[in-house]
């Protein structure tokens, strides 16, 4: 990252912890003139509310539940908050719930992070990601480590020698997983023959048992992901459909080059016709997504959450965001 903004992670045991580092980072941003945002759980936004006082007033508060629903709606809400006041620095707080993740979400939320360092670098930004170390497991703490180039302790911010290149750990994180033999396929070599794969999405999530609600929002995502396949890959396009423990994936599959740009579709584009505005589409749709070339052509595998497992909380829909 610049100079201009800053990543770090806070590993706190327990809410007195998180409190007094958490609330010290807003405080001192405060009296700094710089703008305040937290996007936390509930019971941690209580604790930032209690311990800043009277400063709270000066502080923007968004429950986690809203923030990052879907986990990478987040991006979108730190570029309206810094929308509104062009030019101030802002200090933001962000923590979301992690527990209960599925493996691809945690794949997912590895490449958030990583990407943020990229995405947010020239924006004038202090964000302090804090991790539960009292509570939450090793394998999620291990993404925090590698993934903050900064990092606080005892109110002192200091340099991470565990931060990990993001560009190449993005690139790690597009391996190619292929589809099983198992899998149903459609061949769509036309904008025509989408229809056909969305007859399939449609019929494999009743069988699933899966959300209709649900269901149609993958049915947009596949239409808008086969659409950019076949318009800007090398048709034929395919459609891959099957479970992968506890996620189903809709995983289309094209003959191209593949994105020369890893971060594309992370940000919200100004028009529905510029360049990534479909995979942004599918991330606001998905539980998580994965994209990846090798030498079979272009992979971008759709997750959603299978009706047995799922947590119960709906993907927001981008129509009705």
């Amino acid at each position: 990252m610049t100079a201009s903004a800053t990543h770090s992670s806070l590993f706190y045991d327990g809410a007195r912890h998180y409190a007094t580092e958490a609330g010290g980072f807003l405080r001192d941003g405060l009296e700094r003139g710089h703008r305040g945002l937290v996007m936390a759980p509930a019971r941690r936004v209580d604790q930032l509310r209690a311990v800043l006082g009277g400063d709270a007033d000066e502080v923007t508060f968004v429950e986690d539940t809203i923030a990052y629903t879907p986990q990478w709606n987040v991006y979108r809400v730190l570029l309206d908050f810094a929308a509104t006041s062009p030019g101030v620095r802002s200090c933001v707080v962000a923590e979301q719930t992690l527990s209960g993740r599925t493996p691809a979400e945690l794949v997912d939320y590895r490449r958030l992070e990583a990407a943020i360092n990229l995405v947010f670098a020239g924006h004038d930004v202090d964000l302090l990601c804090p991790y539960d170390a009292g509570s939450l497991p090793a394998h999620l703490l291990d993404i925090a480590e590698h993934t903050h180039g900064v990092v606080l302790a005892d109110g002192v911010l200091a340099p991470d020698a565990r931060f990990d290149d993001p560009s190449d750990l993005l690139a790690g994180l597009a391996a190619v997983v292929p589809p099983p033999p198992e899998a149903a396929t459609v061949d769509c070599s036309s904008p025509a023959d989408v229809s056909s794969a969305r007859r399939l999405v449609r019929a494999r999530g009743a069988e699933l048992g899966i959300d209709p609600c649900r269901v149609d929002d993958l049915a947009l995502a596949v239409t808008e992901v086969l659409t950019n396949a076949l318009l800007h890959g090398e048709p034929p396009a395919r459609l891959h459909v099957y479970e992968a423990g506890a996620t189903w994936v809709c995983h289309v599959q094209d003959s191209g080059q593949g994105l020369t740009d890893p971060l594309v579709g992370l940000l919200p584009p100004a028009q529905p016709s510029d360049h990534g505005y479909g995979l942004w589409l599918a991330r606001q749709l998905c539980a998580a997504v994965d994209v990846g070339t090798d030498s079979s052509g272009t992979h971008v595998r759709l997750h959603t959450r299978t009706a047995a497992r799922s947590n119960g909380r709906r993907q927001a829909s981008a129509r009705r965001s």
